[in-house]
């Protein structure tokens, strides 16, 4: 779980340009682009640690103030 102040790597984003040239793409390849990224990252979300870290800050008792 991450703690404040923590800094976490990650890779840089996509320019606006970027952005906006995958939105002129066409459905089905956006689809298909979208589609290939998530099967990318499913193994991340199948992984026991990463299931237990998601399990603790997801899960608990709802507090409201």
């Amino acid at each position: 779980m991450l703690k404040e102040k923590e800094i976490v790597e990650t890779e840089p984003g996509m320019s606006i340009a970027q952005r906006l040239a995958f939105m002129e793409l066409p459905l089905e390849e956006r689809r298909r682009i979208l589609a290939e990224q998530a099967e990318h990252a499913a193994p991340h979300y199948e992984e026991e640690l990463a299931t237990k870290e998601r399990e603790i800050w997801q899960g608990g008792d709802i507090v409201e103030y």
